[in-house]
Formats: C-alpha cells, sequence, structure tokens
C-alpha cells in the first residue's frame, strides 16, 4: 500500500487515506447562506470516489463576515438541517466531514450600511481602497461566541471537525498579520498581541465542539508580502495553536493567498517544513499547492513534513480523482 492511500487515525478519528480536498467555494448557497441539493451531490460525489477527508468551503458565521451573497452560513441554528444533510452526504459516502469557518473582516462585504471590520484600520494588500473600521473588544468578544456557537452547530449536525481560517486574508488572518494589524491595545503590537484574538478564538471552539471532535486551524504560514508574516512568527504561533488545543494544522499563504500561479507541485512544502520543526510530530500538517498528478501526490505523502495531502483544483476538474489515482497506482 503507498502512503498516500494509507490509514491514519488522528484525535480517536480514523482516516480511510492521506488525501484531502481542502475547502474551495462553490458560491452556490442560497442569498441566506442554506445548503442546496447541487451542493450536497457536488461533495458527495467527490465522496463516493475515494478522497478521504473533505473540507467544506468557507462558511460564515456573522452576516457582516460573508464575502459574497451566495456563500455557505452557519450564523444561525435555522441552517443546520441543511448542513446536516451536506454532512450526511460526505460521511455517507466514507469521507470524514470537516468544515471551515470564516469571517472575512475587511475583505467581506460589511454590515447593511456597507461598513466593513477588520483588525485595524489597515486595508488588506491590493484592497487599499477599503478602510476597515476596527472591531471593539467588546465586538470581538461576541465574535469569538459566534465562532463557537456556529462551531458547536456544525459538530451537532454531524461534522466531525471544523476548521478555523487563518490563512488567505481572513479576518484571524488580519489580526495576526503586521500589515492589518495596527491596533494599540492588546490585541495589536507585538506577536503575542497580534496572536490574542485567534487564540481566544480557538479556545472558545475547543470548548464549545468538546474533546472528541475534531479542530483544526488553517495557518497562513507566509503573507508572501514584505513585512509581513514569514515562519519566523507563525512557527511559534502554531505551538501556541497546538497547546490551545489544535489537532491538525493546515498549512497555506497568508494575506498574499497561496501562489496559484506556482508551477511546481506541492510549492509550499518549505512552509510545512518550518511548521513541523516548531510542532515536531506532536499534530498532523496538511500540504496543499498545485498537487494535480497521483505520482506527485505520492511522493509528498512520503515526506516527513506532510500527514495529508491537499488536491484542489484537479479534484473540482475530475470529482473522481481520487479512485483514479488508486487505479493507476495499481493498489
Amino acid at each position: 500500500m503507498t502512503t498516500l492511500f494509507s490509514p491514519i487515525r488522528v484525535s480517536g478519528h480514523d482516516f480511510r487515506n492521506r488525501i484531502v480536498m481542502p475547502p474551495m467555494a462553490t458560491n452556490r448557497a442560497t442569498p441566506e447562506g442554506a445548503v442546496v441539493e447541487e451542493m450536497i451531490q457536488h461533495y458527495s460525489k467527490r465522496a463516493r470516489a475515494e478522497v478521504g477527508t473533505i473540507i467544506v468551503e468557507h462558511t460564515y458565521v456573522a452576516r457582516d463576515g460573508r464575502i459574497n451573497d451566495r456563500q455557505l452560513g452557519a450564523y444561525s441554528r435555522s441552517l443546520l438541517p441543511g448542513l446536516g444533510e451536506l454532512a450526511r452526504g460526505i460521511t455517507g459516502g466514507g469521507a470524514r466531514a470537516v468544515i471551515q469557518l470564516t469571517h472575512a473582516g475587511v475583505s467581506g462585504l460589511g454590515d447593511e450600511d456597507g461598513t466593513v471590520y477588520g483588525a485595524g484600520t489597515l486595508p488588506r494588500p491590493g484592497q487599499e481602497g477599503v478602510t476597515p473600521r476596527p472591531f471593539a473588544v467588546s465586538e470581538m468578544q461576541v465574535l469569538a461566541e459566534r465562532f463557537a456557537e456556529a462551531a458547536a452547530g456544525c459538530i451537532e449536525a454531524g461534522f466531525c471537525g471544523v476548521q478555523l481560517h487563518g490563512a488567505h486574508g481572513y479576518l484571524l488572518n488580519q489580526f495576526l498579520s503586521p500589515l492589518t494589524n495596527d491596533r494599540r491595545d492588546e490585541y495589536g503590537g507585538d506577536l503575542m498581541g497580534r496572536a490574542r484574538f485567534p487564540l481566544e478564538v480557538v479556545e472558545l471552539v475547543r470548548e464549545a465542539i468538546g474533546d472528541d471532535a475534531l479542530l483544526y486551524y488553517r495557518l497562513g504560514a507566509d503573507d508572501f508580502f514584505d513585512g509581513g508574516l514569514t515562519t519566523d512568527e507563525t512557527g511559534p504561533f502554531a505551538r501556541w495553536l497546538v497547546d490551545k488545543g489544535v489537532d491538525v494544522l493546515d498549512i497555506s499563504g497568508g494575506l498574499g493567498g497561496y501562489r496559484p500561479d506556482e508551477a511546481v507541485e506541492g510549492h509550499l512544502l518549505p512552509l510545512n517544513q518550518s511548521i513541523r520543526s516548531e510542532v515536531t510530530d506532536e499534530v498532523p500538517l496538511v500540504l496543499t499547492g498545485g498537487i494535480v498528478n497521483a505520482e506527485s501526490a505520492e511522493e509528498l505523502a512520503g515526506e516527513p513534513a506532510v500527514d495529508f495531502v491537499g488536491v484542489g483544483r484537479a479534484l473540482l476538474r475530475d470529482p473522481c480523482w481520487a479512485a483514479r489515482a488508486r487505479k493507476q497506482m495499481a493498489i
């Protein structure tokens, strides 16, 4: 049996293989953020075709944190029945079902009067025309509770785990990065200050979902902008995440995204290697980054800094990618 198709056990949960479908937006939800049948079929088709883990697309926990009008939501208990159907569609196909929870911050649509919120007053690089209003500390406490409530609801609906989105310029990434966090209170300044709110969210979510559910964190390990986050800071932050109860770290890019134009498959591997040096073997790491070929996925799955391999765009193009990969390698 190859490494890619070998089973793995994480915090009491068994995974049939190392293949992960990372969160990728379908933008098929209703305007209220509810699941539709087309979305259930989209994910269940890939689960039935031997994907090991499916992380459902970014799902907002507050209306002012959505990034578009057809984004999936988990901000209300009224949405849980549809999320439950989605979870059952995935688990019924044999895959583990995880859902990513987000707030877009300055990148989002904001509230009804158009006000967008962020970690500080700085825009996200590339969005210089948008000036956010910083969250007040009292508002941050409410938002952290919304993350926790959404997470608990998703576990109740049937997901085995939730992933907090701390990459790609979303709000938790905005708090951590010195390029978007210019706060002068206890939630800004040095690394510990900038990390304070993401860690508080992690703590509340861990408490809300209990010890049996899985807690993932998508870590933007490098902003890919001068003066932004690098592994010099995200390495120690990864250590703190594990200490707070994160079960799996999904490594990606920060404010600069995941460099989709990079031609090398698994081009984020150096980030995984840097983070592995901080957390050793205490927590599994997911590798992503333009992985399309089964041979490349197998080779990368054998790397010491890789426990799961994220296959994204290739799975969008071919729902049966994992099943074809197994046949291709004659397992």
